[in-house]
């Protein structure tokens, strides 16, 4: 037979954990479906998410990465955003080539809004990032191309989640332009404030 004070206690608990359940605050979904037009290497894609993932979870959404061939035909979503990854996502060649000129990916807008799409040039990443590259990196090519794919594609989804084609002036993710050395850099790069603010779900 239970005591008083441990029916008072469970009581307790149950009302704790039913308050807890109606007041958590659910972050808001973001799925990111990938299609790849040439070859890819299975360890640049997994640093990609990594990247991603990690830059991502200051804007408040849990974040889906995953190929668009694995998303069922029925399946709903609740906000996401079609990427197509162009070129050859794997490192092949450390060919450097000085004078890599153009973007290294972009978004699509019609009257003002931007949509939720991106296309981004492996290629073009692929050599930035080869003329960094130097001594024990090289062996870990493909991670580090990764790493840059995950860091652009971020900037991107600044401007989607953002509505927004301004840049920031500063050391974020949401610079203008991201050198090479910053795209595979060691040191972790994200938003600051006034990103995220423009990203608020």
């Amino acid at each position: 037979m239970r005591s008083l004070s441990t029916v008072l206690a469970l009581g307790l608990c149950s009302y704790a954990a039913l308050w807890a359940e109606t007041n958590v605050s659910i972050a808001p979904q973001l799925t990111v479906l990938l299609s790849i037009e040439g070859k890819s290497s299975p360890s640049t894609l997994a640093e990609l998410k990594s990247e991603l993932g990690d830059i991502m979870k200051d804007t408040g959404r849990t974040l889906d990465v995953r190929l668009r061939q694995d998303a069922a035909p029925t399946e709903s979503f609740q906000d996401v955003v079609l990427v197509s990854l162009k070129g050859t996502c794997k490192m092949e060649k450390l060919q450097v080539f000085s004078d890599e000129r153009g973007p290294l990916a972009w978004t699509h807008s019609t009257d003002g809004a931007v949509l939720p799409f991106a296309e981004v040039s492996c290629d073009r990443i692929a050599r930035s990032v080869a003329s960094e590259l130097w001594g024990g990196q090289r062996n870990q090519a493909d991670k580090y191309l990764g790493r840059a794919l995950g860091r652009v594609l971020a900037h991107e989804l600044y401007h989607i989640l953002g509505q927004t084609h301004e840049h920031n002036l500063d050391g974020s993710v949401a610079k203008e332009a991201l050198s090479a050395k910053q795209l595979i850099s060691d040191k972790r790069i994200g938003f600051d404030v006034r990103d995220l603010n423009r990203m608020i779900p």
